[in-house]
């Protein structure tokens, strides 16, 4: 079961970096709790965690999206940004769906 959460703790430090970056501490910091959900053994944790990782798929492709208008209002070269950045939101909904593992739906009390 380990193995599925490190997974998931990576994928919300990510996170929280990108939010960090865009100075907004704040959800940063809310962000970075969530992997303390973990420790409450109801079912309603690990649909939340899901949904989390394909939340940030989203925020990361959404970002994407901005950052690569301005390279390309800027004249950049921004097919590297695309590649990385839909690589991360890629590893986000990973996590989401590793999280359905049977070892962690059994810990969970979540039934087939």
């Amino acid at each position: 079961m380990i193995s599925r959460i490190i997974p998931y703790s990576f994928m919300i430090l990510l996170l929280a970096a990108h939010f960090s970056r865009a100075n907004n501490n704040i959800l940063a910091l809310v962000v970075l709790l969530i992997p303390f959900l973990l420790f409450v053994k109801q079912k309603w944790v690990i649909q939340t965690l899901e949904i989390v990782a394909y939340l940030s798929a989203v925020a990361w492709l959404y970002g994407a999206y901005q950052y690569i208008q301005i390279r390309i209002a800027t004249g950049d070269d921004w097919m590297r940004l695309l590649a990385i950045m839909g690589i991360v939101a890629l590893y986000s909904a990973w996590t989401g769906f590793f999280l359905r593992s049977p070892k962690i739906r059994e810990k969970y009390g979540i039934d087939s």
